[in-house]
């Protein structure tokens, strides 16, 4: 079974809060390893999928291993989301942007751009979901309900843009209206970027 069989589905709620991190303030400086693994994505039909969830902090950048399960992360605000190799390893990160804290979006861009300058980080690409997502996808959403966007990469490090959105009759459930690639862009062209300056 693969991310792609649960489109239509209604699912458990993916995205879960990490409210341990305490006042991200104090982790500013540097990326951070911020997920939580072994999770399973379930359909009220019963399906089933184990993955990983990259935090999304507002503030930090965050970052994990693409190990041959999904790894989804969101809801978007305007972030950017990145695949690269950090000591030949698959990664994906999250550069948490905050709607209205320029400070905090400041913050995380800075540390993406530390990390990614370091000598142990390779191979960067990225998108922008908010801005790559179809419009045809957000207008299924809004047949649903209010649609949000995440980003998936699959287990081998495919960069998937995810649509969701509450269906009426089931509180706490998204559907996952659908999946798109993502337009990926090299780190070269998107540190030029006016939103990433």
């Amino acid at each position: 079974m693969t991310i792609y069989d649960f489109v239509g589905e209604v699912i458990d709620e993916p995205i879960k809060s990490n409210n341990a991190v305490g006042d991200v303030r104090l982790l500013w400086d540097k990326a951070q390893v911020q997920r939580l693994k072994n999770l399973t994505l379930r359909s009220i039909n019963g399906k089933t999928l184990p993955y990983t969830l990259l935090y999304f902090i507002p503030g930090l950048t965050t970052f994990c291993g693409i190990r041959g399960i999904p790894v989804i992360t969101g809801y978007m605000s305007g972030c950017y989301l990145f695949r690269f190799r950090h000591h030949g390893e698959l990664r994906a990160a999250h550069v948490g942007t905050h709607d209205t804290l320029t400070q905090w979006s400041d913050k995380a861009k800075d540390a993406w751009k530390s990390f990614a300058r370091s000598p142990s980080v390779s191979d960067i690409v990225g998108f922008d979901p908010l801005k790559d997502v179809s419009m045809r996808l957000l207008a299924e959403g809004q047949k649903i309900g209010n649609p949000q966007v995440a980003g998936i990469w699959d287990g081998n490090g495919g960069a998937r843009i995810a649509v969701v959105a509450t269906p009426k009759g089931h509180p706490g459930k998204k559907m996952l209206v659908g999946i798109e690639s993502a337009p990926l862009r090299p780190w070269a062209s998107i540190q030029h970027d006016p939103k990433m300056q």
